[in-house]
């Protein structure tokens, strides 16, 4: 088994009823000049209790690639490290209110396993800081951590806001970058298309953030992404890789045996 190719262009594979496709792949410097001085905000979501894998799922280690070779890493790490690869200077953009000038802004919400978790980033931590969140109601389901990062990313005036979940672990950085890059080219919000439905990752705008806080049980922000298509607000891109996540320990025995 394989997985579908994932397109390299910044041009976009795949919209929506509704959606648009940008009439060219970069704006002028003038339209593009505030676009770059606005902030977003990356979210790992990583709270949930992880019932139906019978253990602590984000803390299973798995083969990584860096630049010492294969080594192995929680999947949570993993994660994280990716996201971390994301610098400004490699998109072209200016990034602003960072903790570091070449850095993205990145929050980690944990919830159920935060004693088990938190240490296991201690070390990319201290590499290059990043925010993290514990949720104390994470047992209420997705939305109350998507809640919690819609109200931070709100409090701390974020122009936007990127979701990912942790147990996404197929998405690579070049899949991040489309994303962010088409939010800066269009400044519409800008979604993951796979299974032939919209889905996370996502970028929300900041006049959709409280749309985020109303959320509730374990529903994400699929609702809002299909709206916003609808309204022709949406820009969706196809990221295949996307549709890949860990739910059950056959999920990672399969996708392990995949990366071989």
């Amino acid at each position: 088994m394989t997985l579908p190719p994932v397109q390299k262009s910044a041009a976009l594979a795949s919209t929506l009823p509704g959606s648009t496709v940008p009439k060219s792949a970069a704006l002028t410097l003038t339209e593009q000049a505030p676009l770059l001085s606005k902030r977003l905000l990356i979210v790992v979501l990583a709270a949930g209790e992880s019932r139906r894998f019978e253990g602590i799922k984000l803390a299973q280690r798995v083969p990584s690639h860096s630049a010492i070779g294969i080594s192995e890493q929680a999947i949570i790490s993993t994660h994280v490290e990716r996201l971390q690869q994301l610098y400004c200077q490699d998109l072209d953009l200016e990034c602003q209110g960072t903790h570091s000038p070449q850095h993205m802004p990145l929050l980690v919400i944990l919830g159920a396993h935060q004693h088990i978790l938190q240490p296991l980033l201690a070390e990319l931590h201290s590499r290059q800081p990043f925010d993290i969140l514990v949720n104390p109601q994470w047992h209420m389901g997705l939305a109350s951590s998507v809640s919690l990062a819609a109200t931070y990313a709100k409090e701390q005036g974020f122009d936007a806001m990127l979701l990912t979940l942790a147990d996404q672990v197929a998405l690579s950085t070049d899949d991040y970058r489309q994303l962010i890059l088409t939010w800066y080219e269009t400044g519409k919000e800008v979604a993951a298309h796979y299974l032939g439905d919209v889905g996370v990752p996502a970028i929300f705008n900041a006049a959709t953030l409280p749309l985020l806080t109303h959320l509730s049980g374990d529903r994400g922000a699929k609702s809002i992404l299909k709206q916003q298509a609808e309204q022709g607000a949406l820009v969706a891109i196809t990221l295949p890789r996307a549709a890949i996540d860990i739910d059950t320990q056959a999920d990672l025995a399969s996708w392990l045996a995949l990366k071989e």
